[in-house]
């Protein structure tokens, strides 16, 4: 029997697998797909904190950002830089098998193809079931780890509640660079509703474009690729567009007996970005610490296991409710006001104040300078969006 079963291949999963077979115990993953790392949805722009606080290996950084022009409805745009990178791209593909093969020197093992179905939880352990290259397949654990990203059929399964908060839409394809010098966040309600779209530069020839919306994100991300691929920033050449769904709230529980739900199935995400990686990794973290209690003392039940969601809330709790509420903020406003908080952001000298702001860690910041922009709004005249932000917020 092992210790502990992951369920999922994903960067929190492998994480969380490595670090338990660090601490010695008996670790399996079970992974869906063939081959870890497949299909890419992410964009993979990774702060180099995440580097720094998780161990994770640099081979697969494809490019440093220290710039990024913002884009309004209109055309309006103003740029922040910083005079060192802040943020990398990573081969997403390439970052999830990095950390597969870190758990697998560290004593962990793999099966991959396995689409786990179901779990049958005894006062003594788990079974895992499913099917692995069409055939049944059951393991049994002391407790399991669910990392399976946004698919709900296995929480579901075990009765655990689907992540709060309105769920967007995300879509990506990779192209290859044009005249794209440097990242684009491109904002407005008709371009994608409720979100933003982006264009990233990455392995010299290589781009990632995508889209986050309230809805027809792959309709709206195709369009917003033609508007690109029209003023040669990049040649799309038939791309593929890959689509998948985001939570913007935590799941509560994010646990049951015997059971951890870590990464986007935790909802655990910048709500703000919708950026997965690094808040999947502090939930993944405390999953560990939590798994290395329980077993140490014989207890995996879910009053035991309540402390992991306990840690994780801490961690980031706070940062995600500011993240809805500056999501609820702007999903209300029109083209109109957009353009004209781009016409203050420059104004009350935003790009700066945006530049300071920690990477992972912005909300407070960013509303810090709402209010400093509506102030300025309030002095130039500028009632009417003033208004309208206010009112809300």
């Amino acid at each position: 029997m092992h210790d502990v079963v992951v369920v999922g291949a994903g960067p929190t999963g492998c994480y969380a697998a490595r670090e338990l077979a660090r601490l010695g115990y008996e670790v399996l993953v079970l992974e869906e797909h063939t081959e870890v790392g497949e299909p890419v949805h992410c964009t993979g722009i990774i702060s180099l904190e995440v580097y720094r606080r998780f161990d994770l290996d640099p081979s697969c950084i494809e490019a440093y950002l220290s710039s990024a022009r913002f884009v309004s409805p209109s055309g309006q745009s103003f740029r922040v830089n910083s005079p060192e990178a802040r943020a990398v791209v990573v081969d997403r593909r390439r970052f999830d098998q990095l950390l597969a093969q870190q758990a697998l020197a560290d004593g962990a093992s793999f099966l991959l193809g396995a689409r786990v179905e179901g779990l049958a939880v005894t006062e003594s352990h788990v079974v895992v079931q499913g099917h692995c290259l069409g055939e049944p397949v059951s393991f049994p654990g002391c407790l399991v780890i669910i990392a399976t990203g946004t698919d709900e059929s296995l929480t579901r399964q075990v009765g655990l509640e689907q992540c709060g908060g309105q769920w967007m839409f995300g879509a990506q394809l990779f192209a290859e660079t044009g005249a794209l010098q440097e990242v684009e966040v491109h904002l407005g309600s008709a371009l994608a509703p409720g979100g933003f779209a982006w264009a990233v530069p990455a392995n010299g020839n290589g781009c990632r474009v995508g889209l986050l919306a309230q809805e027809r994100s792959q309709e709206l991300l195709r369009r917003f690729a033609q508007a690109l691929e029209a003023r040669g920033a990049i040649h799309c050449n038939g791309a593929e567009i890959r689509c998948r769904a985001v939570p913007t709230g935590p799941r509560r529980p994010s646990y049951g007996d015997r059971i951890m739900v870590v990464g986007d199935a935790a909802g655990q995400v910048k709500t703000t970005t919708s950026g997965g990686i690094y808040y999947g990794l502090l939930g993944a973290e405390a999953a560990v610490q939590e798994a290395d209690r329980a077993l140490r003392s014989g207890d995996a039940s879910a009053r035991q296991l309540a402390r992991y969601e306990e840690r994780w809330l801490n961690g980031i709790g706070m940062e995600q409710r500011l993240g809805r509420m500056l999501r609820r903020l702007y999903a209300s406003l029109s083209d109109g006001d957009i353009e004209a908080l781009f016409w203050l952001a420059r104004r009350a000298r935003v790009p700066r104040a945006l530049n300071k702001m920690p990477f992972d860690w912005h909300c407070a910041g960013l509303l810090t300078t709402l209010w400093r922009v509506l102030f300025s709004a309030e002095s130039t005249g500028q009632t009417e969006i003033a208004a309208t932000v206010t009112r809300d917020s």
